[in-house]
């Protein structure tokens, strides 16, 4: 080969420094692109954290409310007091041995023990241990007292215990304590977002804010409606120089989370959850459930459970403890006879039955397949109408037979069984309800008297409102709305489901057959509401354990409407396993059944409905609407008027005024006149039941025994500071004389209307204290 001229080389040089140089640059260009592109959110970060700080501020969490805007959960701020370990132990400077350190070290926690032990509250070893171990953030105490909180302050800065620090923290209050627990829920700091089918894990990121003291729902209301509650974070941004030394600042505050106002009525609540607590110390109970609701709006204005809990403090593990467990919502049970409400709906709505029709109950049995089905009591060709309020077994199941699986099944679904009610609370059961193909042979008879299938306490209230609300279901629900507390804009309105599931006329003929449980049938005994109608269904289901039906394990149950002709109210209550010896639901669930409903009544001012009454009210009117009468002569009270000489309860529990003295007597909660067995019915003579007459005006026992004293006090200079009295009848009466008794027992009294007393709140033997608001409708 030849060699290449000089020319040739350079040439060769040149292309190859030219390739290489383009190379060099083609790098550079593709990296300053990487840098400036790629990697320039990463690096622009890097560089603001160079000259900027930022402090997160936590937003308050919003108020929950109840119908009226009495506050039920709120959060306030208090002192906290933690340490980061390491931190305590990381010691600035030289020291010529790691042993000299280490005593340092010692002598630091050591001191820390000494000066905060007495201060926390904590005793000197427990704290050592807290102070020694590997959590990088413990929580040493917390909701701490002003002045204690400032010493440990003081003490830190003093000693520089660093890694020890006192910060501001949120903690959710509930100035009610135990009151609607079970539906306002508990926060805490352990998890965030928790919405159903998720498993309620956080995530990292909330996992970490739960850290800066962020609260999270975790169950209830509180859970249903985080995100609304929890606002928005705020934050506080610091330009500093070199030396470290701010010199702008910039802050977005934080949005306090929004306001949720529920439709519970909070003094309602505190009389169901107190009525329900009574029976179940009564017979011994190992639990129960009671729901009122407003069927025409689905509106929920009362939901107790027992036991309960008081959410300001959690304790154990909320997982296995029933207390902290919605049962109303999440546990189902069987409903027993209750059920045949939906078996007698059905086969009015498809033409198979009228209340007069005969059905033969068998002589109090049936066979299906190899089971034979009994009744209490052994009826015959009886009317559909005298089934229902005897609650044949027989007879409801021979309507179910005419319905046919497929039939029967789908009224089931149609009111609402078997599958979720949609009400805004976490974690609701669907119950349970097995498909035809399921069946056995003797299925559709265990269904039609309310086994074999499972139902939660809201559906079956909303089932019954279906029938008070004309034969429309609708979605029942415990939020009305949520606003924005600064400007009072909407975020969210409830906006309830309905549907139709039987006509009016099939409605009318239930509540016909309702009625008549009340009047003369199973509820004949317990539910007494003078100048109301009423309907409703008792209930006693036994308990199905792994091998059968456990033997003395009852859950009786009432569920009904008031008033029957204009329905306000419906009331579903269970008492789980009483064991006081009676367990029928028309003698344990009825009675508080009917106190719920009297206080509904009176809390609401609704007017009595029963025809019978209004005429004698208005023949009561006309007698006293003429003349004036003398001072010796005896005025009759309502209660004397409305007597008919059939019922002493009447006289028991009414007020009657002798010339311009008034002599009132009264019964407590739970006797004649109040809702409880009659004398000498059944159920009057169960032990703890209560029944014990006592006159007004009388300082009685706040542990609900028998009224201290003797024979009685008047009502005029009785009242002793703080006693409870017993509240007189004050309905039949004139405005005077209401207005005299209620200032003999140093009543607040609002008057509506003129005329005679036709309504009264509180009702008549209820407990009350100088001070009490009593509401008193005039016709």
């Amino acid at each position: 080969m030849s060699q290449l001229s000089g020319e040739e080389r350079s040439s060769r040089y040149i292309f190859w420094l030219g390739l290489l140089l383009a190379s060099w640059m083609m790098v550079i260009i593709w990296r300053l692109a990487w840098v400036q592109i790629v990697q320039h959110a990463e690096y622009s970060d890097r560089a603001e954290q160079n000259y900027t700080k930022r402090i997160r501020l936590l937003p308050e969490r919003g108020s929950i409310v109840d119908r009226n805007g009495q506050l039920l959960a709120m959060s306030v701020i208090v002192k906290s007091v933690f340490v980061d370990p390491v931190l305590l132990a990381d010691l600035r400077g030289k020291f010529k041995t790691p042993e000299s350190k280490l005593q340092k070290i010692e002598e630091k926690r050591q001191l820390a023990v000494k000066l905060l032990s007495p201060l926390l509250g904590i005793g000197p070893s427990e704290l050592y241990g807290m102070l020694t171990g590997s959590n990088r953030h413990l929580w040493l105490k917390r909701n701490l007292d002003v002045d204690k909180a400032d010493a440990v302050r003081i003490a830190v800065t003093e000693n520089r215990l660093t890694g020890i620090k006192v910060v501001e923290e949120e903690v959710r209050s509930y100035p009610n304590q135990a009151l609607a627990a079970h539906l306002l829920g508990y926060t805490g700091l352990g998890a965030g977002d928790q919405e159903e089918g998720n498993g309620g894990e956080a995530t990292t990121a909330e996992r970490r804010l739960s850290e800066d003291g962020q609260r999270f729902g975790l169950a209830g209301v509180e859970r249903r409606y985080d995100k609304l509650l929890r606002g928005k974070h705020g934050e506080v941004t610091l330009l500093t120089n070199a030396r470290g030394e701010a010199y702008q600042r910039l802050d977005l505050p934080p949005a306090a989370g929004a306001t949720v106002h529920l439709t519970i009525d909070s003094v309602l609540q505190r009389k169901a959850e107190m009525m329900l607590d009574q029976a179940i110390r009564q017979h011994r109970a190992r639990g129960g459930g009671v729901i009122v609701m407003n069927p025409a709006t689905g509106e929920i204005l009362a939901l107790a459970n027992a036991p309960t809990f008081d959410p300001n403090r959690i304790e154990g593990n909320v997982t296995t403890n029933t207390a902290y467990v919605n049962q109303a919502v999440m546990s189902p049970y069987e409903p027993g006879s209750i059920f045949k409400i939906i078996t007698y709906a059905a086969g009015f709505e498809e033409g198979l039955i009228r209340p007069d029709d005969l059905i033969d109950c068998g002589n109090g049995q049936i066979s299906i397949g190899s089971r034979v089905i009994h009744d209490t009591h052994s009826y015959g060709m009886v009317t559909v109408e005298d089934a229902f309020a005897k609650s044949s077994n027989v007879g409801a199941i021979r309507i179910a037979q005419r319905l046919g699986r497929e039939t029967f099944h789908s009224y089931i679904k149609k009111f609402g069984f078997g599958d979720s009610t949609q009400i805004d609370l976490p974690a609701e059961s669907w119950g349970i309800l097995h498909p035809t193909s399921r069946w056995r042979m003797d299925s559709i008879g265990s269904v039609a008297i309310g086994q074999e299938i499972s139902v939660t306490l809201i559906q079956a209230v909303a089932a019954i409102a279906t029938i008070a609300n004309k034969g429309t279901w609708v979605q029942p629900h415990v939020v009305s709305k949520v606003v924005n507390p600064d400007n009072g804009a909407l975020f969210y309105q409830s906006k309830v489901a309905q549907r139709r599931v039987i006509s009016e006329q099939t409605a009318q003929m239930m509540t016909r057959i309702l009625e008549r449980v009340v009047t003369d049938g199973t509820g004949r005994h317990a539910v007494q509401l003078e100048g109301y109608t009423v309907a409703g269904k008792t209930g006693t289901p036994q308990k199905p354990g792994k091998s059968g039906y456990g033997a003395g394990k009852y859950m009786p149950s009432f569920l009904g409407y008031v008033p029957a002709t204009d329905p306000h109210f419906a009331i579903v209550v269970m008492i789980d396993e009483p064991s006081s010896g009676a367990y029928y639901g028309g003698v344990v669930a009825a009675p508080v059944f009917s106190r719920i409903a009297e206080a509904a009544l009176g809390d609401h001012d609704v007017l009595p409905d029963d025809r019978k009454y209004r005429e004698k009210l208005d023949r009561l009117a006309e007698r006293y609407s003429g003349g004036k009468k003398s001072s010796g002569e005896r005025v009759l009270s309502m209660a004397d008027e409305l007597s008919d000489g059939d019922d002493a309860s009447g006289l028991a529990s009414g007020a009657r005024v002798v010339g311009q003295e008034m002599q009132t007597s009264a019964v407590i909660p739970g006797g004649p006149g109040s809702g409880g067995p009659r004398s000498g019915e059944p159920g009057s003579g169960e032990p703890g039941s209560g029944d014990q007459i006592a006159r007004s005006g009388q300082p009685v026992s706040t542990g609900g025994g028998a009224p201290r004293g003797g024979s009685g006090m008047a009502v005029s200079g009785a009242v002793s500071n703080g006693a409870e009295m017993i509240m007189p009848d004050l309905r039949g009466q004139g405005s005077r004389r209401v207005t005299r008794a209620c200032v003999d027992l140093q009543l607040k009294l609002k008057l509506n209307g003129s005329g005679l007393a036709v309504s009264q709140y509180p009702s008549a033997g209820a407990r009350v204290r100088p001070g009490d608001e009593c509401r008193v409708v005039f016709r």
